[in-house]
């Protein structure tokens, strides 16, 4: 090969290598994603219960959540189909160099190069670019959709996991308590079995009643624990600082449910746009089975069958199209119609099932939300009741009418009312939640 020809391919890689259209990021080492993948603009979860620590965990979790900065990296894939689809429907350019050496023995050689440039454009006549195209916006839709859905997620494990701790704590609380009104229980049962006025199995029940409040306070005190890592798994952190505070208030009852609230579900809007998504697919097969019309220009040394074409044994450019279609494909464009058209048909009964899934969440929580409102106002009540019963005993105490014992029980009782009402704020705040998913955030 002589000399000016390997310079030339060599300028000619250089240039090829600098018209490349990558910009440096592109080209840089892939970045962290924990930092780099957030999502943007307010979280579509509304219901804080008023809770300022919860407000703020709630913004903490949205933004540090691994399975939101999945969906925001699965949408960035979809808006990467939608580039490519849409880079399909313009003019390519290929340009590069072609060279050649050779000769009858290894004494004598000839070389050759010359630099070749081709473009290229598709005319979409039947519209399958088009639809190509349609179709991946449509999925970029649902990816985004998927990102509102993983955001309500987040949102409302969050919601339940602070609420489990703050219960957690109360319980924890309540059960010190217990195990002081089991170890006076015990010892004032032993001082009346000491004195002949109660029975031994007196003194055993009381032992097993201390022996389980000594257990409840360790079960609620890993429950906090648990709950608390719990929550730092739902914000990406291996701990999380997270301030003293109250249990959650239920007294404010969320609007009511909007008809359309299941129409702006992100999982239903999703599954919308999927199921057109899967519709724009279906055309561009029944298209991609029609005849393909394409332009091509070249400059430098094209294709051997253009110049034959021409009746032409070199050309220094040439213009040709062609128009093509397989005649025989063995039923491949059929398969390809007839699977499309399955695939639409499973989206559209994935849509037609998240609806009506819905509803139905939207009708049990309501259920279940008026359910626990009546469970929370009845437990209220009975804490109300045993408070009440505890300062009649204490009056009776104060008068000598009643005894140590009696006032024991009157105080375990009223603890196991608030234990009821705790359970009782509990089940409603998960019907909340529930209401609040099902609603899209309300």
């Amino acid at each position: 090969m002589r000399p000016a020809a390997g310079w030339a391919l060599a300028l000619a890689a250089t240039v090829l290598s600098a018209c490349a259209t990558l910009d440096p990021a592109d080209r840089a080492p892939r970045t962290d994603p924990i930092g780099r993948l957030a999502p943007l603009g307010p979280s579509p979860w509304k219901a804080d219960f008023g809770d300022t620590v919860l407000a703020g965990l709630l913004r903490t979790t949205d933004a540090g959540a691994l399975d939101v900065k999945v969906a925001i990296a699965r949408l960035a894939r979809a808006q990467a189909d939608v580039e490519a689809a849409a880079a399909a429907r313009r003019p390519h350019v290929e340009v590069g160099a072609e060279a050649a050496a050779g000769g009858v023995n290894f004494h004598d050689a000839r070389s050759a190069g010359t630099p070749t440039s081709e473009a290229s454009y598709e005319v979409d006549l039947w519209g399958r670019l088009k639809d190509a195209q349609e179709a991946t916006s449509h999925d970029e839709a649902a990816a985004a959709a998927d990102i509102a859905a993983a955001r309500l997620l987040v949102a409302a494990e969050t919601v339940r996991a602070y609420a489990a701790l703050r219960a957690a704590q109360d319980d924890s609380a309540a059960s010190e308590r217990r195990v002081q009104l089991a170890s006076r229980g015990l010892a004032l049962t032993e001082r009346r079995v000491a004195e002949g006025v109660a029975a031994p199995d007196a003194q055993a029940a009381a032992r097993l009643a201390l022996a389980q409040a000594t257990a409840a306070r360790v079960a609620a005190r890993e429950d906090a624990t648990l709950q608390a890592a719990r929550l730092a798994d739902l914000a990406g952190q291996p701990r999380l600082g997270i301030p003293a505070g109250a249990a959650l208030e239920v007294r404010d009852d969320p609007a009511a449910t909007q008809s359309d609230a299941v129409a702006a579900r992100p999982d239903v809007q999703a599954a919308l746009s999927r199921l057109r998504a899967a519709d724009a697919r279906r055309a561009e097969a029944v298209a991609a089975s029609l005849p393909r019309f394409q332009i091509a220009a070249l400059l430098g040394a094209p294709d051997a069958a253009i110049a034959t074409l021409l009746d032409a044994r070199a050309l220094a450019w040439a213009v040709a199209a062609s128009l093509s279609h397989e005649l025989v494909d063995g039923g491949a464009a059929r398969a390809k119609v007839h699977g499309a058209s399955a695939d639409a048909d499973i989206a559209d009964l994935l849509y037609r099932k998240a609806v009506l899934q819905a509803w139905s969440e939207v009708r049990a929580a309501t259920v279940d939300r008026a359910r626990g409102e009546r469970q929370l106002a009845a437990a209220q009540a009975g804490l109300d009741q045993a408070r009440s019963a505890l300062a009649v005993n204490a009056a009776r105490r104060g008068e000598g009418a009643a005894d140590g014992l009696d006032e024991v029980a009157a105080q375990s009782a009223q603890e196991a009312a608030a234990a009821d009402v705790r359970a009782a704020r509990m089940a409603l705040i998960e019907a909340r939640v529930r209401l609040a998913l099902a609603s899209g955030g309300l």
